[in-house]
């Protein structure tokens, strides 16, 4: 009789762990692959995750922002940048009839630009510390990026899911709970309409597969420098600021985090020009940018859903 229990009782754990074996094998293979080029910052985010996903909102993105300065602009965008100065203007039809798929997720905790570094601080400050076997950096920051900066909805990632222009990657993360338009009828705000990655009757040059071209009108709303030095924007300590243009076609040219200490306003920023994060006056920096218009004001709220997630490798 014992010996039958203990035979039931090996064969209910024999078949117990080959359906976790199971579950397992479905799990890795349930959510689509993301390359990754190393996952040498792994500890870094694990370190950082667990040392600020307590605070409060606003306290963590200034705790965040603040643990980059530094850290170096990204060489490869400086360099995609000189080429597209440079190149000559063809106004020629720009579409997606092949559209590609992202080759490798863009992290670094070293090389960012000023959009990068904003997504990265925004993944970040959404993590939780978790003891999952996966790890925080895998299944909470990498997961969060990748929510951010693409509306792929669970799929597999293509060039164009990425949120490139400015105003419609603020509304899509509006959307998922990450951050909060204050300008958005605002009584000091105005509001621009555009086709974004239009000029005149025609597109512009950029026919790269992840510029997305917009079919619809983009509504924009935006605080006017005239407010800002007048000190009627609610600017607060932590939020995504982004620097708008009346340029046809375009919305905004950089973004970066208003930070206020010492009875000062700052723009910590990932800059091109000083090749690095570091903070500067941001007042100053708005009077010394000829083709700002004002700016698009952006609150942290972290209140994002459950991600969809991905498996990852290298």
């Amino acid at each position: 009789m014992n010996n039958n229990i203990m035979q039931l009782e090996s064969r209910f754990l024999f078949l117990l762990a080959l359906l976790m074996n199971l579950q397992c094998l479905y799990a890795e293979t349930a959510f689509p692959f993301v390359k990754v080029q190393n996952f040498d910052d792994k500890s870094e985010v694990e370190r950082l995750i667990e040392s600020s996903f307590r605070l409060p909102v606003q306290r963590r993105i200034e705790f965040i922002s603040k643990y980059f300065i530094g850290r170096k602009y990204h060489p490869e965008t400086k360099t995609r940048i000189k080429k597209q100065q440079t190149k000559k203007v063809e106004k020629v039809e720009a579409t997606n009839a092949e559209p590609l798929p992202v080759e490798f997720l863009r992290t670094s905790m070293t090389y960012l630009d000023c959009m990068t570094y904003v997504e990265h601080v925004l993944a970040l400050a959404s993590s939780v510390n978790t003891s999952h076997k996966e790890c925080s950096y895998q299944s909470e920051f990498l997961c969060r990026l990748i929510d951010i900066m693409f509306n792929a909805d669970g799929n597999a990632l293509m060039n164009h899911h990425r949120n490139h222009f400015t105003s419609r990657w603020a509304d899509s993360n509006e959307l998922k709970g990450y951050l909060k338009n204050i300008a958005r009828e605002h009584p000091e705000a105005i509001r621009r309409d555009l086709v974004l990655n239009r000029v005149g009757k025609n597109r512009t040059f950029y026919i790269e597969d992840r510029f997305m071209i917009s079919q619809t009108v983009q509504q924009l709303w935006f605080f006017p420098l005239s407010a800002v030095f007048d000190r009627k924007v609610p600017l607060v300590s932590g939020d995504v600021v982004a620097m708008v243009t009346d340029k046809e076609g375009l919305d905004v040219t950089h973004m970066g985090f208003f930070i206020e200490y010492h009875n000062k306003r700052w723009l910590r920023h990932a800059s091109s020009k000083a090749n690095r994060i570091l903070d500067q006056d941001f007042d100053q920096y708005l009077r010394d940018g000829k083709k700002i218009k004002g700016i698009l004001l952006l609150r942290p709220v972290l209140r994002a859903a459950a991600v969809h997630r991905y498996n990852f490798t290298n």
